[in-house]
């Protein structure tokens, strides 16, 4: 009973701190492959000091014994961080954790096919009505304009994201330290590619963004999440996800003076109906 609690908490930190990634990723003036190589900078450094002695740092140079598996990980979580970050700049933070939002289930989707997990009538109702409360949110259907380039990012970046939990079960042989830090540094060295799209001349509020992308976006809210998603079933973790789009909307409105709609408004409700009645 005591571990639900904990899972319960942790799941409930990272959903918290994922609704205002999206705010703070708009806010500053970074482009996109700065806020990630910084972010991933500060989490593979603090990490590889806390699990020097977890980590199994030669699993990452064994390739045929699954250590391909690790790297995967980093890849994976390169291609959904710089999909999510550019999607948030196109088309905002509500766009971008909208179609982010698709994660609950394509990683239900993922978890039957790749996990053979299968799922109730219940949680199909759920789903569908989360898509319900999504579709009534979208702004807009226009394929010209910047905002549904964001989505579309987004749902890519979503895809991705969905793929993780799965990766992580598949390598149950690594420790989840490993794991961890095997899908920041994996995408670190991605983002060290593209070193040259990144700006550094910032001011010290667009500094304090990044320090909150790094400290709390990434190496706290990923870390309990990739947690909670090894240990919890495809299904809970992907439908409680929808939380952080009624979440994002809301202080996207009080904090960046986003205005929605009464449709929308009330996809959100929607959204947080189906999360909480899918947990009953």
């Amino acid at each position: 009973m005591l571990s639900n609690k904990i899972m319960f908490f942790e799941g409930f930190l990272a959903i918290i701190i994922f609704a205002f990634v999206p705010l703070a990723i708009k806010f500053t003036a970074a482009t996109p492959m700065t806020i990630c190589l910084f972010r991933l900078s500060i989490a593979v450094i603090v990490l590889g000091l806390i699990w020097r002695k977890k980590i199994q740092f030669n699993s990452f140079y064994y390739i045929q014994n699954d250590g391909w598996k690790l790297w995967l990980l980093g890849t994976i979580f390169f291609f959904h961080w710089v999909t999510y970050a550019y999607g948030v700049k196109l088309g905002g933070p509500s766009v971008g954790v909208l179609g982010l939002s698709t994660y609950g289930m394509q990683l239900v989707i993922a978890g039957v096919i790749f996990l053979g997990h299968r799922v109730t009538k219940k949680e199909v109702f759920c789903l569908v009505l989360s898509m319900i409360g999504i579709l009534m949110i979208i702004p807009s259907w226009n394929f010209k304009n910047s905002s549904t380039h964001g989505l579309i990012l987004s749902l890519i970046s979503a895809t991705c994201f969905a793929l993780l939990p799965i990766v992580h079960q598949k390598s149950q042989k690594f420790s989840l330290e490993t794991r961890i830090f095997a899908q920041f540094f994996g995408a670190l060295v991605g983002f060290v590619l593209f070193i040259g799209k990144t700006n550094w001349e910032l001011k010290v509020t667009d500094w304090w963004a990044l320090i909150f992308l790094g400290v709390f976006g990434t190496l706290i809210a990923h870390s309990l999440w990739a947690r909670v998603t090894s240990k919890a079933s495809a299904s809970n973790s992907g439908l409680a996800y929808y939380t952080i789009a009624p979440l994002t909307i809301l202080l996207s409105h009080f904090l960046l003076g986003e205005s929605f709609t009464r449709l929308q408004l009330s996809g959100a409700l929607v959204i947080i109906f189906a999360a909480i009645f899918s947990l009953k």
